[in-house]
């Protein structure tokens, strides 16, 4: 058994992960994600290790958890005890939906902290429920869940334009997005691998293709966006939030993504730092950018704080939005397992490493939480905290 120290941060990720990196297998785009957490680990001086649904010994409790091995410099198999913390990194997959649902229940009966209150967002939920807050209401755009045909044909008998969204998933899947055209027809597109556009000729066909497209897919009906758009290509923004060592929300970094031209989405796009974007590409004037900022991060934060209304605490969370032509600020989604791709692409390493450091910081923030307050409630345990913006600007929350 390698030397624990504490708290021990278990890291659940996807079987076909482990299997590389016990064959030292480095080649593969995920990997320069898990080296920094586990660089991180050391500097947080906790003990970090991964698993899969394939490692969780249901007999005994234990898990076979890979680890980073600094001394021969290769990540190496070993026997762990539960976790003290949770961190939820696992793809989901409806194959072993049953078994994780196990694993989440033998760690809750234990008592493991959750690093984030959940595992992933379900769209219409967040929408219903953010919808409540009055504070979050003017940043939403109108949206209802689908559940037949009349849905989608009175959305679009007020509006030209529909997104079609999953109500689970990520990274640009299960996005369809539809534009009302003359004489009945319909214009269409989404994105698998690459884009795909057609024309539905009639109603008939456009609902063929949208059930072709999303199946059994539970699925919302969202009005468009006006974004900012460079070149015919849509701009939209993700922001990589975080709890520190102290408990305070950190904004790590914020990225314009310039997508592809005409693509519904803007995966696979160039990022830059927020504040760059407005400067260099936009040339939007320095009192501009500061008032536009300034009305971002109070978004971020309002955002932030009434997920965690809702839901329970979460150590970092990504959130999507959008700026229209008139300045005007949208939320479009939260992700609680952001892969960090814009944030590598735009920002310098030393920030990049930050965004592993923090949820090692934070984990271990909990744990001693749980040691010296284990009389608390969790639920109101975070009182009047502070808000840290990223890159040294700060401030007070109340």
């Amino acid at each position: 058994m390698v030397p624990l120290k504490r708290p021990l941060v278990g890291t659940f990720i996807n079987n076909s992960v482990i299997r590389r990196l016990n064959k030292q297998n480095y080649e593969f785009s995920s990997y320069n994600r898990l080296q920094e957490l586990a660089k991180a680990s050391v500097e947080a001086g906790v003990t970090l290790f991964f698993f899969s649904i394939k490692d969780f010994d249901f007999k005994k409790n234990v898990i076979l958890g890979t680890s980073f091995d600094i001394d021969s410099n290769q990540w190496k198999q070993d026997y762990f005890p539960l976790p003290d913390v949770l961190y939820n990194r696992r793809a989901g997959g409806r194959s072993s939906k049953f078994i994780t649902k196990r694993i989440e229940d033998v760690l809750d009966k234990h008592q493991v902290i959750k690093f984030n209150s959940q595992s992933y967002f379900n769209k219409w939920e967040v929408y219903r429920d953010l919808s409540q807050i009055k504070e979050v209401e003017k940043y939403l755009p109108y949206s209802v869940l689908y559940q037949e045909e009349r849905d989608l044909r009175k959305f679009l008998q007020n509006n030209n334009e529909a997104y079609l969204k999953g109500v689970r998933g990520g990274r640009g899947r299960w996005i369809f997005r539809i534009r009302k055209k003359p004489n009945g027809k319909f214009e269409y597109s989404y994105y698998v691998d690459k884009m795909f556009r057609g024309q539905a000729e009639s109603w008939k066909d456009l609902v063929q293709e949208i059930y072709k497209f999303f199946g059994k897919r539970e699925f919302i009906i969202q009005k468009g966006i006006n974004l900012i758009n460079i070149n015919d290509s849509k701009v939209d923004f993700r922001a990589e939030l975080q709890r520190d060592g102290e408990g305070k929300i950190n904004i790590i970094g914020v990225c314009a993504r310039i997508g592809k031209r005409q693509s519904p989405i803007t995966i696979h796009s160039s990022a830059y730092p927020i504040e760059i974007f407005l400067k260099k590409i936009l040339n939007y004037p320095d009192i501009t950018v500061k008032e536009l900022m300034e009305r971002v991060h109070q978004f971020l934060f309002t955002i932030y704080e009434s997920l965690e209304k809702v839901y329970g605490t979460f150590g970092e969370i990504g959130i999507d939005f959008g700026i229209d032509q008139a300045g005007e600020i949208w939320f479009i989604e939260p992700n609680s397992k952001s892969a960090k791709v814009s944030l590598m692409k735009a920002y310098d390493k030393e920030t990049f490493h930050q965004a592993f450091l923090n949820p090692l910081l934070f984990s271990k923030y909990l744990y001693m939480q749980r040691r010296t307050s284990s009389d608390k409630g969790w639920g109101g345990m975070w009182g009047p905290v502070s808000r840290q913006f990223g890159r040294g600007w700060t401030r007070d929350e109340r």
